[in-house]
């Protein structure tokens, strides 16, 4: 019983303390360790512990010494990134898991993207497309990854969906760093091969959404993930 109540003691100290940090601006000074305990009511311990829990969720940064004090701060998408694919490696989930919730955001992505219908995603549609186009057979690995996430990035503002988009870069992340890639040398058949395949693809989702054609949009999402699963 007595560790049950310490553990919602605990939680109630932390409710408070990340009301306070959200209250303030990222950043602020929220106080030293002295005028929180009073602000609080709690003990030097209990708000060490809440302060650990709060650190590791990006929301604090404490500083020590003679001008130290609390520091409300705010999560960025590494910091997420960073304890989402630790919890995922707990868990032990797959790479497979991980790529195929990938590709759903993705086709999700594109639905959106190709049912817009406006002038900004025809113009977007028609600015990646030139740049595809610009990239021969011969480019590198790196330099096609990085169109690719520059694309993709522009496409995920398009939607304005910021939730997507972070769960789709974890996912990527998770997969990237759990998964070697095929030694494929750049300039060789194969990759020569790879490169003119997610030319295709891309183009074809540009054109997805160019016509405002959500089926199109779908059909290539799904291609474009096959060509990476399959470059990979």
């Amino acid at each position: 019983m007595a560790k049950r109540s310490n553990a919602s003691n605990i939680e109630g100290v932390k409710a408070k303390l990340r009301q306070v940090v959200l209250s303030a601006e990222k950043g602020a000074l929220l106080g030293s360790e002295e005028s929180l305990i009073a602000e609080l009511g709690v003990s030097r311990s209990t708000l060490r512990q809440v302060a650990r829990l709060l650190e590791r969720e990006g929301l604090l940064r404490v500083r020590r010494g003679i001008n130290g004090g609390y520091y409300g701060s705010r999560p960025d998408e590494g910091t997420i990134q960073t304890a989402v694919s630790a919890y995922l490696e707990a868990l032990d989930v797959s790479y497979e898991d991980v790529a195929a919730l990938a590709s759903v955001l993705w086709v999700e992505v594109m639905r959106r993207a190709a049912g817009l219908r406006n002038d900004t995603a025809r113009a977007l549609a028609e600015q990646y497309r030139l740049k595809v186009l610009g990239m021969d057979a011969g480019a590198t690995f790196p330099e096609v990854v990085a169109l690719e996430k520059e694309i993709r990035e522009a496409i995920f503002e398009l939607i304005k969906s910021r939730y997507i988009q972070l769960i789709f870069h974890i996912n990527v992340a998770f997969s990237r760093d759990r998964f070697s890639t095929a030694d494929i040398r750049d300039g060789s058949v194969e990759h020569r091969e790879f490169v003119r395949a997610w030319r295709e693809a891309k183009l074809l989702e540009l054109s997805s959404i160019a016509k405002g054609d959500v089926e199109l949009g779908i059909m290539a999402a799904r291609h474009s993930r096959n060509v990476w699963a399959r470059g990979f």
